[in-house]
């Protein structure tokens, strides 16, 4: 059969400069036949070899060929990810860049579409008409995931794994951004995402010619695996993470990304790389340190056009902004730190989730760098901790779609209408600039969205200065708000910790000094065993509350950390939050 509409094949690529370019003209043969419009993406995840090179050209050789690169390996998942920001196919292809799979097999794939009229079709190696040449290891190693998946998803299909897909553009393209799963899993996430929404998924039988020779697959590997699939499960079941999906993007507004600073760094430098990478390209970068020096901007990254580095002097963060919005051009404001970098589809993804609930401001998760080193991954993992933050941990981890009453600035996103309705960034106070923000907001009965897909990367501060230090500004001006402006800062999880602290000054005084016995006195009817059991309660729970999280970090050393960690942030901000209401700020 013949395919006419637009088809877009995504190729993910690692170290294959030896392949590359023989593969893309097999892959280009075995289809041309059967299809007359199509486009190649192929996508280097961070290649350490020459295939960047080579990649580029291929692609200045034929218009139908597109590379797309990563700084970094993070895994095929990834590569398909971003190859797909940018596919304009009707219907969109994965293929693996060995070419183990013959791609003329695609043909079949069609016809098998159209006649069961699915959304997917994909490669299965265990349907009853594949030929599968792996050796007996791999093979097992397969059966063992799929009973795993079958037992955990009820996926109706028997493989997930195979490297050859064919998708509807609607059945996909909405889906992809919420998809977080960089790596060996990826291919699950993707397809128990389309199932939840009801996409129907059918297999074809394939065959399947390894040209690599495969050795035992290293343990960390697995390990891995198997920890992403548990989170795929606890996403779809626990938090119902890919539900209420954006629909493509319509309009094409010019966004201004403003971001306050001290000086030029190299954080800045790293953020700008990443945000003229992004897939919407209409948009002004306003950097306003205090002052800078022609030989620090004197850098091709800040030579774009699109950016201005204005000098503000030595003012506060909140100020810096006010001050970005004046000279700004965009009709939508997006607020980031200097410490932030963004993913490719930042931009495009935030637009897509405010044009599709028609919502004036947003905000993102900022998750911690994994390029931090270890101390800062700990102080990252506190913060992403349910029993640390509560229902704010999505501020650190990406969660499901929400609204939400208060959001921080270093991923903020607003109409330059509303902000200027509701007074904008008019305040000295830092932290809590954004509170009071949010708190205008919620005052002009508008609405924030937070949304997982509007994802940066946040460098932490060092466990345990440094993050102590900044726990204390937060937990200090969130005392002092309660009381000076309550709205968003009036809720109960932020006076649980201080509750906690008075608990833990409390318990070990009434037990050396018998408040059982004493009020066993007064109230007979209470026995000395029941009030121990009460007075001890709140802190068994919240041990084994601790152990759970420790657990769940799948990390001896990294979860002991942790856990030590929140218990002191939680004394930390407790402390200051009291301050902070008594007292109320320092000059």
């Amino acid at each position: 059969m013949k395919i006419n509409e637009s088809v877009s094949i995504l190729v993910p690529v690692y170290n294959i400069e030896k392949n590359i370019e023989k593969n893309i003209n097999i892959l280009i043969e075995k289809i041309s036949p059967f299809m007359t419009n199509f486009e190649i993406i192929i996508s280097d995840d961070g290649s350490k070899d020459n295939s960047k090179k080579i990649i580029e050209k291929i692609c200045a050789e034929n218009k139908n060929i597109i590379g797309v690169y990563s700084k970094e390996n993070h895994g095929k998942g990834n590569a398909l990810k971003r190859a797909c920001e940018i596919a304009n196919g009707k219907y969109i292809i994965f293929c693996d860049g060995d070419m183990e799979i013959d791609p003329s097999q695609l043909e079949n794939f069609f016809e098998i579409m159209n006649k069961e009229n699915a959304d997917i079709v994909i490669g299965s190696k265990r349907h009853k008409n594949s030929v599968v040449n792996y050796s007996n290891t791999r093979k097992i190693i397969s059966f063992v995931y799929f009973m795993f998946v079958k037992i955990f998803f009820h996926l109706p299909i028997q493989d997930t794994q195979t490297g050859l897909k064919l998708f509807k553009r609607e059945a996909i393209i909405n889906i992809f951004p919420r998809i977080l799963v960089k790596a060996f899993a990826y291919d699950l996430e993707v397809l128990v995402a389309c199932n939840s929404n009801g996409k129907k998924i059918v297999s074809a039988p394939v065959i399947v010619n390894p040209n690599r020779h495969f050795g035992f697959i290293k343990l960390s590997v697995l390990w891995k695996t198997f920890i992403d699939t548990l989170a795929i499960f606890y996403r779809l079941n626990i938090v119902k993470f890919y539900k209420d999906l954006f629909e493509e993007l319509k309009s094409n507004p010019l966004v201004s990304i403003i971001i306050p600073l001290k000086k030029i760094n190299d954080y800045i430098k790293d953020e700008t790389e990443y945000l003229l990478e992004q897939t919407y390209k209409n948009f002004e970068l306003i950097i306003l340190p205090d002052f800078y020096s022609e030989e620090e901007i004197d850098l091709n990254i800040f030579k774009d056009k699109r950016i201005k580095i204005i000098e503000t002097g030595n003012l506060p963060p909140a100020l810096k902004r006010a001050k970005g919005v004046e000279i700004s051009n965009g009709e939508i404001l997006a607020f980031l730190d200097d410490d932030t970098y963004p993913e490719k589809d930042w931009l495009k993804n935030s637009l897509r989730a405010m044009e599709t609930k028609n919502i004036k401001a947003l905000g993102g998760p900022a998750v911690t760098s994994p390029k931090d080193n270890f101390s800062k991954q700990i102080s990252g993992l506190i913060y992403g901790s349910a029993l640390m933050s509560g229902k704010h941990k999505a501020r650190y981890v990406p969660d499901k779609v929400q609204y939400v009453r208060d959001y921080p600035s270093c991923n903020f996103i607003i109409t330059k209408e509303l902000y200027e309705k509701v007074g904008g960034f008019d305040s000295e106070y830092w932290p809590g600039e954004d509170t009071i923000l949010c708190n205008n907001i919620m005052k002009a009965n508008e609405k924030i969205l937070y949304t997982p897909e509007a994802l940066v990367y946040h460098h932490r501060r060092d466990l345990f200065f440094g993050h102590f230090k900044q726990l204390k500004g937060y937990a200090w001006h969130r005392g002092y708000f309660v009381k000076k402006f309550g709205g968003n800062s009036f809720e109960l999880s932020y006076f649980i910790p201080s509750i906690f602290l008075l608990w833990t000054v409390f318990l070990p005084i009434a037990l050396i000094f018998n408040f059982p016995i004493f009020i066993n006195n007064l109230i007979p009817a209470l026995s000395e065993k029941i009030i121990t059991v009460f007075l001890l309660a709140p802190h068994t729970l919240y041990f084994i509350c601790l152990i759970g999280s420790w657990i769940s970090s799948f990390s001896l050393i990294k979860g002991f950390c942790k856990i030590v960690g929140i218990f002191l942030s939680h004394l930390v901000y407790g402390f200051f939050f009291i301050k902070g209401f008594l007292r109320g700020l320092k000059e």
